[in-house]
């Protein structure tokens, strides 16, 4: 796998994901979820201190947890409040 950043399509999102080489040929990967090119979820980094054996292994990994945080309601605008 290249080292470029990945987009996947989930429903209205979009999801930004890219690997981050380290150190010792381990990887992280970071993630961003857009909706209508607005972020709705900063860049978060998945991987931790041991990291993922291969590029590919750090974009699922950060792939999946995106796709859980969109079905546990990231991106879901909050309902107003009554006066």
């Amino acid at each position: 796998m290249d080292t470029q950043s990945r987009l996947f399509l989930f429903g209205v999102f979009a999801i930004h994901v890219r690997p981050l080489e380290m150190q010792g040929a381990r990887w992280d990967a970071e993630y961003e979820i857009c909706h209508r090119d607005t972020p709705v979820q900063p860049w978060t980094t998945i991987g931790g201190t041991g990291g993922f054996a291969s590029a590919d292994e750090a974009v699922d990994a950060a792939h999946r947890q995106a796709l859980a945080d969109i079905e546990h309601g990231i991106g879901i605008p909050k309902p107003q409040v009554f006066p």
